[in-house]
């Protein structure tokens, strides 16, 4: 069996982090739920936490625990990850439970968490691919992304805060641990703007000796070590 250091899992967290992107956002106008955040339980390094709502409502947000790990020692690939949410998500959402089901417990953001065992039992029964799987794994091989393993900020997770913002979860060479980047979602008349390609070109002025020190914030949260509000830059 493979054995796995924290870095290494880290690495496996970051692509699960790049793999749920793509869920984050309806296609073409479809409803149906979608990805509200990914986030890296301090607790339990070998687990990606991926946190479900649906769309309209953030209370409506359910964290399902994932294995970023078999029980063989194996990394779990990143597509399989997401086939893997697919099929909870749906049996959550569809199914018929034969017996009541007990109240789940509640992470640091009080949502409900589906722990990684009901996670594991579906990756055990093996993948279910859609169309889409092979569409976006065909994709991703033949154009990845530029200068990906050259990344000064490595992003290990996310979460939507509210109709405003996101808090993004990165660690870097210097910085101390994971640290939570808050960015605006919407600009100053509420309009929602898409990319932050401004924030990422002036980046690097804000890091300064490889360490963050724009605008510190008192928010407190336990999958960081420090955040700070670049939402005001």
């Amino acid at each position: 069996m493979q054995h796995w250091s924290k870095e290494s899992l880290a690495g496996l967290q970051a692509s699960l982090v790049h793999e749920m992107l793509r869920f984050t956002a309806p296609a073409l106008g479809a409803t149906g739920p979608l990805v509200r955040g990914v986030l890296p339980p301090p607790e339990a390094p070998g687990v990606g936490r991926v946190v479900v709502w649906d769309g309209n409502d953030l209370a409506s947000s359910v964290a399902y625990d994932l294995p970023l790990v078999g029980r063989d020692g194996d990394n779990v690939p990143p597509d399989e990850l997401s086939v893997l949410l697919r099929r909870i998500v749906w049996q959550r959402v569809h199914g018929r439970p034969t017996t009541p089901t007990p109240a789940l417990p509640r992470e640091a953001h009080g949502i409900s968490v589906v722990s990684v065992e009901e996670a594991t039992r579906f990756l055990e029964e093996g993948p279910v691919f859609h169309l889409t799987d092979a569409l976006h794994a065909a994709v991703a091989a033949l154009c990845p992304p530029v200068d990906e393993d050259e990344e000064e900020l490595r992003l290990r997770g996310f979460l939507l805060l509210d109709e405003r913002s996101v808090r993004l979860y990165v660690d870097g060479d210097g910085l101390p641990g994971v640290v939570g980047l808050d960015v605006a979602l919407r600009d100053e008349n509420g309009a929602v703007t898409v990319g932050i390609t401004g924030l990422a070109t002036a980046l690097p002025t804000l890091v300064s000796g490889d360490q963050l020190k724009y605008n510190p914030s008192d928010a407190v949260d336990r999958y960081c070590s420090a955040v700070y509000d670049l939402t005001r830059w």
